[in-house]
């Protein structure tokens, strides 16, 4: 058996602290619709370089293993994601990979979401 937690540790503190169960609630949207992208952009906005780097590599370690997509649902919801693709039209892989795109963005469209209190 595989200790994802331990193996991708940052993983499980982005997904956790990031896309845990309530996730879509706890920001000010103003006109826009909860999505994705800009709760990763505030990551990198909030988080140093290193963390942000260390996130990108173990994304990319965990692509690398080539499981199949039911295999890395599992492995999404034991790291804390609470986030489904699938309302995106999305694969667990494709959404990864659209994390990936976002986080090698240039660090100037990093924007900070104002948090509900």
């Amino acid at each position: 058996m595989n200790d994802y937690r331990n193996k991708f540790a940052e993983l499980y503190q982005f997904f956790g602290g990031y896309f845990y169960q309530g996730w879509a609630a706890d920001y000010n949207w103003e006109t826009a619709r909860p999505n994705f992208a800009a709760v990763i952009r505030h990551f990198r906005a909030v988080n140093p370089p290193i963390t942000v780097t260390q996130v990108k590599n173990e994304l990319e370690d965990l692509l690398s293993l080539d499981l199949r997509e039911e295999d890395l649902n599992g492995v999404l919801s034991e790291l804390g994601s609470n986030f489904y693709p699938p309302a995106e039209n999305l694969t667990n892989k494709q959404w990864i990979e659209n994390i990936l795109t976002v986080l090698r963005e240039s660090p100037t469209t990093a924007r900070v979401l104002r948090e509900l209190k």
